[in-house]
């Protein structure tokens, strides 16, 4: 397989290739983890890009997100490299990491897929749509729902970015990150507290107030059970996961704040989500 997966991506932000990112998870096999297909993405060219995920359990009460939105590389990149770390959690929890859901968009450095959807939408699982998004979001929710056992009260850390400047219109005073909260008690969980402190303390400090281009509220830099549609509400619903955190770093521009310095910060993140 050559072409877009093997390609860096013409960004100049330094992210490594899809399969750099995947070939760091495979560490994970000689740990006794298991890859799993939850399913490809298809290019013009006829190339195929796979949408893996690693496990080690059948059974599992960590899950770890990334690579949701194609323009928004620093979750995909920081769970590759914590690959290695896992190695060595895993031999006392049950995890499933799904680092690039969207290979197609980070590939592309676009958003959405090649439908022009989020392919991880929940809405036909939540009561909001009839049919899935896009073919992407009928197989990644019926995997996390159906082929792989998520604990009730599994913790949920889903890494994003927040590129304001895609919207000219809009104006977001301050720079730094945010933190979405969802589930039974996720946000007095001790988890979400050494996550909300992490960003507070770190180099991509908490933005503490504002309203998103989405319109949501930050208090104290969180906002607490939304309903967006996501793959974390879905599992906050669905599976009763909790804390189910989304993580936001504001980008003011591909390349503002570094590539780097947003991975550094993700990768600290990780450590306080499992408590290191």
């Amino acid at each position: 397989m050559r072409g877009e997966y093997h390609a860096v991506p013409r960004v100049g932000d330094g992210r490594p290739s899809v399969a750099d990112v995947h070939a760091r998870c495979d560490a994970l096999l000689a740990h006794g983890w298991r890859r799993v297909e939850v399913g490809a993405q298809a290019t013009e060219d006829g190339e195929s890009l796979p949408i893996p995920a690693w496990r080690n359990a059948t059974s599992v009460d960590c899950v770890l997100i990334g690579g949701i939105h194609g323009r928004e590389p620093a979750g995909a990149v920081a769970l590759s490299l914590y690959a290695d770390r896992l190695a060595d959690l895993g031999r006392t929890r049950g995890i499933l990491l799904m680092p690039l859901l969207n290979p197609w968009g980070y590939s592309r450095h676009v958003r959405y897929g090649p439908g022009g959807q989020s392919v991880s939408d929940s809405d036909h699982h939540l009561g909001r749509a009839a049919a899935p998004a896009c073919p992407e979001a009928a197989t990644i929710t019926a995997f996390v729902l159906d082929a792989v056992r998520v604990d009730s009260g599994a913790a949920v850390l889903d890494l994003h970015e927040d590129p304001v400047y895609e919207d000219p219109g809009y104006r977001f005073e301050g720079s730094g990150s945010y933190l979405y909260v969802s589930g039974p008690g996720a946000l007095e969980h001790p988890v979400t507290h050494r996550v909300h402190r992490c960003l507070a303390e770190g180099p991509l400090p908490l933005v503490r107030e504002g309203v998103t281009r989405f319109g949501e509220r930050l208090v104290d830099g969180v906002i607490v059970d939304t309903e967006d549609g996501s793959i974390d509400e879905l599992l906050a619903k669905k599976r009763q996961c909790s804390p189910v955190l989304t993580c936001e770093v504001i980008l003011r521009s591909e390349t503002t704040p570094p590539l780097a310095d947003r991975v550094s910060l993700y990768l600290s993140v990780l450590d306080a989500f499992f408590g290191e």
